[in-house]
């Protein structure tokens, strides 16, 4: 017979590990399921320096940090994707392309996705010149020319990241000014490696085997051309009698760096949760979904902040909600 879990998480990341801390400690049996890499998206942060108590880690180093805490507490984990949850007499089944699971309670923590550019060509240059992942892939572009889109914290950090490695940096963003932290922004100014090109966006993605260029279009006052671009050609365009010049230019780079943001990817769940317009799962404070004992954690859930620390609070909530619920229950199910 299939044992029976009293908490199962999907998801690895810091709100799912956080999650496993907590019901490990309280004495629960605890699986936590991972699709790919436990740590999630903190594992590519070159550089954590927001986390209370710690003035400084490298992300990989926090994510192992915490992976060897739940290993140490014995908690049950399982490499597997899950394709659908389901409930069937108060019990919780997940069902994994590998392997079918059953528990007491369901914690959803599996986080975002990469938002993509969306551009011709992109699917075919991932891996080629087409990188979510300055700290994963940064060594193979040492002293080459790369370009970062995007305009907050994660786009920043890429670029400052690589511009300890590469020869140049173009640091697109489609609007006149970044988002991201202050202090970040500062060393991006500071960087004497880091070309800033503002109001740009990415049209075009040019190679044979690899990415070779970069087409571009820009709106500025200037109309010369940005250093290393093959070519331009201007636009103009009249909007409310005032003159604006957009400039298309093509910049040959090695890689394309994309932090353009996050996308949540929770409709595996929409049978059992809600998901609010940008597709999040909609849960209170406590965690707690339209499903009694399942809960939503960390990045997936519908709220306005979403940081490192906010991931743990997450994850502590929803295990410290399932435990009451476990506790509360008079017979096992």
């Amino acid at each position: 017979m299939k044992k029976i879990y009293d908490i199962t998480i999907i998801g690895g990341g810091i709100a799912g590990m956080t999650a496993a801390i907590y019901g490990c400690r309280s004495g629960k049996d605890v699986l936590i399921i991972e699709r790919s890499v436990f740590g999630g998206q903190i594992i590519s942060t070159s550089e954590i320096e927001n986390y209370p108590g710690l003035s400084s880690i490298k992300g990989y180093s926090f994510a192992l940090d915490l992976y060897q805490q739940i290993d140490r507490m014995n908690a049950d984990k399982a490499n597997d994707d899950v394709l659908s949850v389901r409930t069937e007499d108060n019990i919780i089944i997940i069902e994994g392309k590998k392997d079918s699971y059953k528990c007491r309670t369901a914690i959803i923590a599996v986080g975002t996705k990469n938002r993509a550019l969306s551009l011709p060509g992109e699917e075919k240059f991932i891996g080629k010149g087409i990188s979510y992942c300055a700290t994963c892939d940064g060594a193979f572009y040492k002293n080459k020319t790369v370009a970062v889109v995007g305009g907050g914290n994660t786009a920043l950090e890429e670029a400052l990241y690589l511009s300890l490695l590469c020869k140049e940096v173009y640091l697109i963003h489609r609007r006149d000014k970044f988002s991201g932290e202050n202090t970040l922004q500062k060393r991006v100014f500071e960087s004497k490696n880091i070309k800033i090109l503002f109001n740009t966006k990415v049209i075009g993605l040019h190679g044979k085997d690899f990415l070779e260029k970069i087409e571009i279009l820009t709106e500025r006052k200037s109309s010369d051309p940005i250093s290393g671009s093959s070519y331009e050609q201007s636009y103009k365009n009249v909007e409310n009698g005032h003159s604006q010049e957009t400039f298309a230019e093509v910049l040959e780079i090695e890689c394309l760096f994309t932090a353009i943001g996050q996308i949540p990817q929770n409709s595996s769940f929409s049978n059992i949760t809600d998901l609010d317009e940008n597709g999040y799962i909609i849960a209170d404070e406590t965690c707690k979904t339209r499903t009694i004992g399942v809960f939503a954690a960390g990045d997936c859930r519908s709220k306005e902040l979403r940081q490192l620390v906010t991931a743990a609070s997450d994850g502590a909530a929803a295990a410290s909600e399932a435990i009451k619920l476990l506790n509360t229950q008079t017979t096992k199910i």
